[in-house]
């Protein structure tokens, strides 16, 4: 079933049991005490991720401003549960059990739509949220809404659909990179929406925490990590077929793992690499990134993923398909090596497996790419600008 028509059904749902809401909850919503600010930020989880350090970094920029929280999916784990719950000026709270039963989100959507047009000024932002789209409707127009979009799914069940059900609810829609830009540029033009809605679109792209200088042993084996989670998009069994061909074939390549995935890597790469778990503390991450040469990985889309900012950041390689949200900044041989035709699966593991014995037979070319690809970083990634464009933005829209 297409996510259009299921929002569209849904939302007749929701027109049915709102007079139900009236009578029954609004005496509940006015006893709730209302935010001391504007803001309201409504986000899926606090599992361990790239969006989910994207977040945070959002939500320091307001550090000084009161702001309320709610996380709307079960998460799968509490690694950046304390880092939000114990941020200063909010009021972080897990909603998802009233989310994830069909019943009670009927009226959950009822309630917070209810209790945030209560307030005569409103900022609610949400990022990969289902229950933000459910809300839009019954919101009042005088509330500012701004979706924040992290990739493209060229599919039929992306959060991207879930944007084009709402787009003239939406004052602000923000994605992370250019190339996700151009593809809501073309999905637009493909459903019939008017080009002035295109107006309400903008980029910010997420920055990093760059070091003062790279931290480097160049010496082999070459460390090659992959960090992050396990979904279908991660092609992770190419990234196992890679490493099952190099451990096998002796190439002096040392395999790191960190993160939620390893279900998916075989015992025989998992016994002959090194697997870190879930690193939650920036401080472990970084050293990580100090010891490892190349980031690899074989995603079938992505916008511009963190950990290729982050790797960057410490003179890792990107060895990555060449994606356009990756093509935005990465450059063939110059701050990054590329692997070609992403689509054609065993192409994506034959050219990984040279382009990693690349690195392992040329030290000068590998010590070229990882200072090429830290000075890219070091001008291009910068954190504290992210930050303060974000703080101008929630700052003018009150």
């Amino acid at each position: 079933m297409h996510n259009l028509f299921k929002i569209k059904l849904f939302r007749v749902l929701l027109c049915i049991t709102y007079p139900f809401a009236i009578i029954f909850l609004y005496p509940f919503v006015l006893l709730k005490k209302k935010n001391k600010g504007h803001l309201f930020f409504f986000f899926d989880r606090y599992a361990i991720g790239g969006a989910q350090r994207v977040h945070l970094d959002i939500l320091e920029s307001v550090a000084g401003m009161p702001k309320e929280l709610y996380f709307t999916r079960l998460s799968p784990n509490e690694a950046l549960k304390d880092e939000f719950f114990t941020l200063s000026n909010c009021d972080a709270r897990d909603i998802h059990f009233w989310c994830d039963n069909l019943l009670f989100r009927l009226f959950t959507v009822h309630y917070y739509s209810l209790y945030i047009n209560r307030h005569t000024k409103a900022h609610v932002f949400s990022s990969n949220s289902t229950f933000f789209y459910d809300m839009l409707f019954f919101l009042k127009k005088k509330v500012i809404k701004t979706e924040l979009l992290h990739n493209f799914t060229y599919g039929k069940n992306g959060m991207e659909f879930f944007g084009l059900a709402n787009y003239q609810y939406l004052d602000h829609r923000i994605l992370v990179d250019f190339a996700t830009y151009n593809n809501i540029a073309n999905q637009y033009k493909e459903y019939g929406v008017e080009e002035r809605y295109m107006q309400r679109v903008q980029v910010i792209e997420p920055g990093v925490s760059v070091p003062s200088a790279i931290k480097k042993d160049y010496s082999l084996p070459l460390k090659v990590l992959y960090a992050g989670r396990g979904t279908a998009q991660k092609r992770i069994y190419l990234l196992n077929k890679i490493a099952d061909s190099c451990i096998k074939a002796a190439k002096p390549i040392q395999f790191h793992f960190a993160g939620s995935m390893m279900d998916e890597l075989s015992e025989y790469v998992k016994e002959h690499s090194v697997i870190h778990g879930e690193i939650s503390e920036p401080a472990k991450m970084n050293e990580l990134y100090d010891q490892c040469h190349a980031i690899l990985m074989t995603s079938s889309y992505e916008g511009f993923p963190m950990l290729i900012k982050e790797g960057m950041a410490h003179g890792c390689v990107p060895v990555v398909t060449a994606l356009e949200g990756n093509k935005s900044h990465l450059f063939h041989s110059q701050n990054a090596l590329l692997i070609s035709d992403p689509a054609n699966e065993d192409h994506v593991i034959a050219k990984g497996i040279e382009l990693l014995t690349v690195l392992c037979n040329n030290r000068f070319e590998l010590e070229r790419l990882s200072e090429a690809a830290y000075n890219y970083a070091e001008i291009h990634f910068d954190r504290n600008k992210f930050i303060k464009t974000y703080n101008k933005f929630l700052e003018e829209h009150a």
